[in-house]
């Protein structure tokens, strides 16, 4: 049926055809294999970096509230110090204090309580109290308006046509032909 020399060639020409595509198959693979290795590698560094990153920065962040929780106690002690150094060296020739009692000045001198000592003065305002309820502060809506009555009649009961109201002081613009008032912008009507 077949040559015995066609079936060797056969053979070799496979065997060759094999190792060929083997060879090509191992360079390809290969090649997959390095690029999977070195990024491995890479990804690898990368977290490492990313993590050495990550300690620095909770290292710097737990150094500087170490170092704001010292800056805070000194301030408290220079406060102290210096409300002791006020209420002692602020006295008059009788040994009376000149300054007001405040809490601080107040608690530097009668020491005897821990509480007495932490207690700390209020905060100056931003803002000016109001001495009675009836002014309106600068944030209120009417603030700076003219308040005038629009409904007040004159003393003939109605205002003449061509005469603008007396009740409605100078300088204020708005009035209709007829005398009836419209409300300017800088006038509140009540």
């Amino acid at each position: 049926m077949f040559d015995l020399g066609f079936l060797i060639f056969t053979a070799v020409v496979s065997a060759l055809l094999g190792l060929l595509l083997g060879y090509i198959l191992l360079r390809v693979a290969g090649k997959d294999a390095n690029k999977a290795r070195e990024l491995n590698k890479a990804l690898e560094e990368a977290e490492a970096k990313n993590a050495e990153y990550q300690q620095n920065v909770a290292e710097h962040f737990s150094q500087t509230a170490v170092m704001l929780n010292d800056l805070t106690e000194k301030y408290k002690d220079v406060h102290h110090h210096l409300a002791h150094g006020a209420e002692q060296l602020c006295r008059d020739s009788n040994g009376q204090s000149l300054l007001q009692h405040t809490a601080i000045a107040g608690a530097a001198s009668a020491s005897s309580s821990p509480e007495a000592i932490n207690e700390l003065p209020q905060p100056p305002l931003d803002y000016a109290p109001k001495s009675d309820s009836g002014n309106v502060g600068t944030l209120a809506e009417d603030y700076g308006l003219e308040k005038v009555d629009l409904h007040q009649q004159g003393e003939a009961g109605e205002t003449p046509a061509n005469d603008p109201p007396s009740d409605i002081p100078d300088g204020v613009e708005g009035l209709s032909a007829d005398g009836k008032s419209t409300t300017p912008p800088n006038v509140q009507a009540i």
